[in-house]
């Protein structure tokens, strides 16, 4: 991605307002009981998604927590999904090296499960207050940063109008051309909408979402994460398929005569990007300034015009082109599907297996 413009977009929060905020705190901690914070070198670790994410994160989040607190170093630890995350924080939780860690709801859940993520608290971080229900629940010890839409990508020399429904993925003209990468989370979340489609509640039920998929299936080129999809039809190797949202908005962007990303008419599922706290005593203070600006309106804002990732504080306004972009048109935004994620954690993996034996083998 090209960050050269990003520079005009960034929060322009006063840096004395965050160093308070972050000084009061450090203040009562005995390891700077008997030094300055505002002269000591601290440094902060973030662990989170690479790629077009990771860019847009360290230009608009990072850089600007630097600017407002001179002499603390973010440095951004990128991880290829949520699963690696995980794996990395059981392996350091006698000697935690991450402090803020950026993962998939899904695997939220499982951290606070394990006992690898502590409780964030208002008293701490204030923004907590504009989080809605669906960014701060008791499954998870975390929060919501942002939120993420599945999405249809095409390529615009094959397509010469936007797909308008999940059910061209069943189009008998793009034969070998549709590209399914439902192994992960995007067939966890693209089948309860699926069933939703199907008339069907994925609670009760998710056999009428397998039965699209298995309609799907005998035109599909393929099914794997990688190449990703994207690689995939800014090649011309594929026409249609599955994908994220804020990634193919991002491409498009610098791809404009080549890829798209476009939310189909029966509305998308918000995937859920969320922050937690993961740092030692002796960093917890820092940490929680740290998702303190990354949840205010300002860095909320800035993140959602340059990244399409929706946002979560609710005191921020999109404009009408950015909010179309990354939610869809107005009426098909209304039909955006919050699931119940304590649920879908308990089924995710006996749902991709059903996926894996029911409609990629079947």
């Amino acid at each position: 991605m090209d960050t050269r413009g990003l520079t005009r977009l960034m929060p322009t929060t006063p840096p004395s307002t965050t160093r308070r905020k972050v000084l009061g705190g450090l203040a009562t901690l005995p390891a700077w009981r008997h030094s300055r914070a505002a002269d000591s070198n601290l440094e902060l670790s973030v662990a989170g998604f690479h790629g077009p994410f990771q860019k847009a994160f360290q230009a608009i989040v990072i850089n600007s927590f630097e600017r407002a607190m001179p002499g603390v170093r973010v440095t951004y630890r990128p991880i290829i999904n949520s699963a690696q995350l995980l794996a990395a924080l059981r392996l350091e939780r006698e000697a935690p090296q991450i402090d803020v860690a950026i993962a998939d709801v899904s695997v939220a859940i499982l951290a606070k499960q394990e006992r690898l993520t502590s409780i964030l608290r208002e008293e701490e971080i204030p923004s907590l207050r504009d989080i809605p229900d669906w960014g701060r629940f008791d499954a998870m010890s975390g929060v919501a940063f942002s939120r993420d839409n599945l999405s249809l990508i095409y390529d615009s020399r094959v397509l010469t109008r936007p797909p308008e429904s999940w059910r061209e993925l069943g189009r008998t003209d793009l034969t070998d051309q549709i590209a399914m990468p439902v192994e992960d989370t995007r067939g966890v979340v693209l089948l309860p909408l699926l069933t939703r489609m199907a008339g069907g509640d994925y609670r009760q039920n998710i056999e009428p979402g397998l039965a699209l998929m298995r309609q799907f299936a005998p035109y599909v080129a393929t099914w794997n994460a990688q190449p990703d999809i994207y690689t995939l039809t800014l090649a011309q190797t594929i026409a249609l398929g599955v994908g994220w949202n804020g990634r193919g908005q991002m491409l498009a962007r610098d791809n404009p005569d080549t890829l798209r990303a476009v939310v189909p008419s029966e509305g998308s599922v918000a995937q859920i990007n969320t922050l937690n706290l993961t740092a030692p005593p002796q960093r917890t203070r820092l940490a929680q300034a740290f998702i303190e600006h990354a949840l205010s309106p300002e860095v909320q804002t800035a993140f959602a015009n340059v990244a399409f990732y929706g946002p979560v504080n609710r005191q921020v306004v999109l404009s009408a082109e950015t909010s179309e972009a990354i939610f869809g048109r107005p009426e098909t935004a209304r039909r955006e599907m919050h699931l119940d994620w304590g649920f879908v954690s308990q089924h995710y993996n006996s749902w991709i297996r059903r996926i894996q034996r029911e409609v990629i083998s079947g």
